[in-house]
């Protein structure tokens, strides 16, 4: 008997969020997954994703959210998808100072068609949109899923605030089928090398130094990527329509405690990898989110601490160190 598997379109599957989704995705046999990736960039899941057995089954789609061609629309109506998980946005703070208008164009203006006709969309049971604490800015206090206490310090928080406000219109109306999902900092195995955890392991093991930015005070909750793809199934399978979930761990860490623990399990001292840095424009200090009604509806909760989550992470990058080039470290946004 044939079974009629769920069709799942992740949008910006070769982001470390998506490639990471979808290859939880693909140990599941009751999906069959489409993605999209940028044209300008190399797959960057090629060293784990690849080796995922039922890696040939992807279907993939070269999408340029950059231009105005509606090229989102048009694979979506190919593909006709029961589920669109949307990861599709430039992330990259820093360089959303330089490239304004760039940022708004793909994590916005992009989308506006898209989302205005989900309605018209008749097998679509779900579109889960990935958004972003940054859009609360730096706070003190836990802010709860529904709060619109917005305060984006960056051009690229303002950006994903954007698309946000405009999927307001439509999230009440049930026929739109919108869920917001916003997580703390994911980290594991395939994410990029320059972000922190990969690059701490990259200094350590090629004895360059690590600039830390403002003395590592940040603070931060980490959620490893297998409580992250778990809590995103938690949304498709028992996901409210209409609703908004936030996922964290219970306790927060700075960028200092982090650092520490990975020195800590490479044997490392501090005087040799760190070089310190003035902060960056528009870093906010603090996100916290309040966890109450995802923990109450969806039953999820953290389940890997960040000293099992840092060593697995630390293992992996140790074990693909020599496929690693120095202008990976050093990335920037080409428009």
């Amino acid at each position: 008997m044939n079974i009629v598997k769920n069709k799942v379109l992740i949008l910006g599957i070769s982001s470390f969020a998506g490639s990471s989704f979808a290859n939880y995705l693909l140990n599941k046999s009751t999906f069959k997954i489409f993605g999209t990736y940028n044209n300008k960039n190399k797959l960057p899941f090629d060293l784990f994703l690849k080796k995922n057995k039922r890696y040939k089954s992807l279907k993939l789609f070269k999408l340029d959210l950059s231009d105005n061609k509606n090229s989102l629309e048009k694979i979506n109506n190919l593909i006709r998808p029961n589920y669109i998980i949307d990861f599709a946005s430039i992330c990259m703070v820093n360089e959303s100072w330089l490239y304004p208008k760039y940022y708004y164009q793909v994590n916005f203006f992009s989308k506006i068609e898209f989302i205005k006709n989900l309605c018209n969309q008749k097998k679509l049971r779900k579109y889960i949109y990935i958004g972003t604490p940054e859009i609360f800015g730096s706070g003190n206090k836990p802010i709860k899923e529904n709060s619109m206490m917005y305060n984006p310090s960056t051009p690229y928080a303002s950006s994903k605030l954007a698309l946000e406000m405009f999927l307001n219109n439509f999230i009440q109306n049930p026929i739109n089928k919108i869920i917001i999902a916003r997580f703390s900092n994911f980290y594991g195995k395939g994410q990029p090398i320059h972000r922190l955890i990969p690059r701490l392991v990259y200094c350590i093991n090629k004895k360059k130094k690590f600039p830390l930015h403002g003395f590592g005070k940040t603070k931060r909750n980490f959620i490893f990527e297998d409580d992250f793809n778990r809590g995103l199934m938690k949304v498709i399978t028992n996901g409210k329509i209409g609703s908004k979930y936030h996922f964290s761990g219970e306790k927060y860490f700075t960028i200092k405690d982090v650092i520490k623990n990975v020195l800590n399990i490479k044997k490392y001292s501090w005087d040799k990898l760190i070089e310190q840095s003035i902060e960056r424009k528009g870093k906010d200090k603090n996100y916290y989110l309040d966890c109450a009604k995802t923990k109450r509806e969806l039953r999820w909760r953290c389940k890997v601490t960040l000293k099992i989550g840092i060593k697995k992470t630390v293992k992996y990058y140790d074990s693909i160190i020599n496929n690693i080039n120095q202008k990976d470290i050093n990335f920037k946004i080409k428009k």
